[in-house]
């Protein structure tokens, strides 16, 4: 079953100015460095995504019918990564480079993890090349219930790098097409663990269908799994990689709650 409040379940491990991303600024295995260029070839390339001032769409998270989800508008500016959500209930969450803050925002999750989560899950096939990520070795692998052979990568941290450095993403890649398919992934995020407990169970992400927008192939729904059991599902619209970036949203308003979590835990 999804768990009310508990359905975003991502670090902010990749959060790290998003400048000279690319193969130059991954490290790891040469094989896997060559696979992972020619799945961002397949979603479209390098050069538009890293060139759109912003990345914007439209998430709803839902059960059984994206009609009675909860919908939220997500920006983040591609250079500095600074983030707003805004959602459909007039919550909204905020990110401006340095702290994060909400204005009522009762979600159990803190805004500093969730507002450019759904940016993450959506945009890894040009965010696993960021500065400081290390790929690991291609393997075979396969998916549940599906019969296709996958290529996987795992893609780990140097230390100090973003939030919590100790998460790992284990990308599953058609090796016909190298479109990213899915991607099991863990949480170190010390504020949403119990004492004690070092990470959350691994999740599996499937990417369920895709969309093209300005020549880049992004996913338009997708539905997470622990174990057998669907976690969440989430589906997306109304993408953009040229929408303003409202720079007055950048300061905390009066009435807004800052997020004081911790996500490393030291």
């Amino acid at each position: 079953m999804i768990r009310p409040g508990m359905v975003l379940a991502l670090s902010l491990a990749l959060l790290v100015p998003g400048r000279g991303v690319g193969p130059e600024a991954a490290s790891g295995d040469p094989a896997a460095l060559d696979l992972v260029q020619r799945m961002v070839e397949a979603h479209g390339g390098m050069e538009v995504w890293a060139s759109a001032p912003t990345v914007s769409f439209r998430e709803t998270w839902y059960q059984d019918d994206p009609a009675e989800g909860n919908s939220s508008r997500v920006v983040v500016e591609q250079g500095n990564r600074r983030a707003y959500l805004v959602s459909d209930n007039g919550a909204s969450a905020v990110w401006n480079g340095e702290k994060a803050w909400g204005v009522e925002w009762v979600a159990p999750m803190p805004p500093r993890f969730v507002v450019a989560l759904t940016y993450y899950f959506l945009n890894l096939p040009w965010l696993v090349l960021d500065p400081g990520v290390v790929l690991g070795p291609p393997a075979q692998a396969w998916l549940p219930g599906n019969p296709n052979e996958y290529v996987s990568v795992r893609v780990t941290y140097e230390e100090g790098v973003g939030d919590t450095p100790d998460d790992y993403y284990e990308l599953y890649i058609d090796p016909k097409t190298y479109r990213l398919e899915g991607c099991e992934y863990i949480v170190t995020y010390a504020a949403l663990l119990p004492p004690g407990v070092e990470h959350t169970p691994p999740h599996l992400l499937l990417y369920e269908e895709f969309e093209t927008v300005d020549g880049l192939v992004v996913p338009t729904r997708f539905t997470i799994y622990e174990g057998d059991e669907v976690y969440a599902r989430c589906a997306i619209g109304d993408w953009s990689f040229s929408e303003p970036f409202d720079e007055s949203l950048m300061v905390m308003p009066a009435g807004a709650v800052p997020d004081t979590t911790d996500p490393s835990g030291d």
